[in-house]
């Protein structure tokens, strides 16, 4: 109990100093949201109402077994893990509607989901990629810190005395496709990203899923570690926009057969936390980013929460504006033959 209590104490004294605010100004034209609802209004954005679209009731609820067939099947083939994704939340609208009209085929629906292990986590990641897209896409509900941070636009929401999701919005004079290397490479976050490490992982039941472990050291004098497991999803959207997301898989081990984490970390709920990268021109992209977690640290206040995942949501995006300059004779050089890569 000590321990957590003085890491606990240590991860304030951290935040506080190591990641002390640079207030900006930047105002008119060239804030951060307002070069971003232009684009939205010029580019015919992706939109909730088109999420919501893509997630509607199947045409025949009869037929409900072969889609959630076909959507394994596209999970499996790991490039489309989103669109199997897509596809079981068609059919999981659908089962709530007939649900709701008393109709007993929306159980049937859901217990089948439930009593499939493979549906089961492809029901589980749904679950995550939606909370993720209603972040990106469900203008409602957020608060904007009036404040910008090394050029960033924070805004949050929260519930009740909850801190839930968090935005961050950053332009950076860079091409999509340098943004895109050092969200999409876990394995070489720590180029840019000084206190954390991340690889791939796999296990005999993963399948289609990309799994993933991270530690974090939250600064170099101070040994405070936290270790978490991930699942990993990348797509691209009508608009143009790519997204890379990182999902939390700590509470979900046994999805996937994990082993156990390491002792001696916290082990933080990261429920999700992804990018979305928009090209604005060949050299200047949007990025925002979306997160939610419960970093378990225990007395925290909501404000306390509010302020540290400014300072840390903010910093990120100054991290990778800074270290994401040159592709050619580094690491990432290598990854390029991607297909995630292709047209970006």
């Amino acid at each position: 109990m000590l321990y957590y209590i003085v890491g606990s104490i240590i991860v304030g004294i951290i935040t506080f100093y190591l990641f002390s605010p640079r207030h900006n100004s930047v105002c008119g034209l060239d804030h951060p949201a307002n070069v971003y609802n232009r684009w939205r209004r010029l580019k015919n954005s992706f939109s909730y109402e088109q999420f919501l679209q893509q997630i509607s009731p199947i045409e025949n609820p009869k037929t409900y077994k072969k889609v959630l067939d076909d959507a394994l099947k596209l999970k499996n083939q790991q490039e489309k893990h989103a669109e199997g994704i897509i596809l079981l939340e068609k059919v999981v609208t659908t089962a709530k509607d007939l649900t709701k009209k008393k109709d007993p085929l929306g159980k049937e629906i859901l217990d089948y989901i439930n009593s499939i292990k493979d549906l089961k986590v492809l029901f589980n990641e749904s679950v995550q990629y939606h909370d993720l897209m209603d972040a990106f896409f469900n203008d409602d509900g957020w608060t904007v810190d009036k404040d910008l941070l090394y050029n960033v636009e924070y805004s949050y929401r929260t519930k009740g005395r909850t801190l839930k999701s968090r935005k961050f919005i950053k332009i950076v004079d860079l091409p999509i496709l340098n943004v895109a290397t050092r969200c999409e490479e876990i394995e070489l976050f720590n180029t840019w990203k000084w206190y954390q490490n991340g690889k791939i992982i796999k296990t005999e039941t993963s399948k289609g899923t990309i799994l993933c472990s991270i530690i974090s050291i939250l600064s170099r004098f101070v040994v405070l570690n936290r270790a978490a497991y991930c699942w990993k999803i990348n797509y691209k959207l009508p608009d143009g926009s790519v997204i890379i997301a990182y999902n939390g898989a700590n509470n979900r081990q046994s999805d996937y057969d994990l082993p156990p984490l390491p002792k001696g970390f916290a082990y933080p709920d990261i429920f999700y936390h992804a990018f979305r990268l928009i090209p604005l021109t060949p050299t200047k992209t949007i990025l925002i980013s979306v997160m939610e977690s419960d970093p378990k640290i225990w007395f925290y206040t909501k404000e306390m929460f509010i302020r540290t995942a400014k300072k840390f949501g903010c910093r990120e995006l100054k991290l990778i504006d800074e270290h994401a300059g040159v592709i050619s004779g580094t690491p990432y050089e290598a990854k390029l033959s991607k297909s995630f890569y292709k047209g970006l």
